[in-house]
């Protein structure tokens, strides 16, 4: 297996293709979208991960001290 292509801890079969996504998130009462974000996502069962650096990032933009985890569900916007 090429070593770009993770197998997906949650199945275990699928591999982890790097996507964009579209991020959502509440903050304050007003729900967020943020397009284009870097993620790994399942090609079986579309299990989204989205890096810890990247959600500090994100975060840090609307002033909260850390997003939700870093496991996400959301469909892939492939680009």
């Amino acid at each position: 297996m090429n070593a770009k292509e993770p197998i997906c801890p949650v199945c275990h079969f699928g591999k982890l293709c790097q996507v964009k996504i579209t991020h959502t998130e509440i903050f304050e009462g007003q729900l967020i979208v943020i397009p284009h974000v870097p993620a790994l996502v399942c090609d079986v069962c579309g299990e989204t991960i989205v890096d810890n650096q990247v959600l500090t990032r994100l975060s840090g933009l609307l002033g909260q001290d850390r997003m939700s985890g870093n496991t996400i569900s959301h469909r892939p916007t492939r680009l």
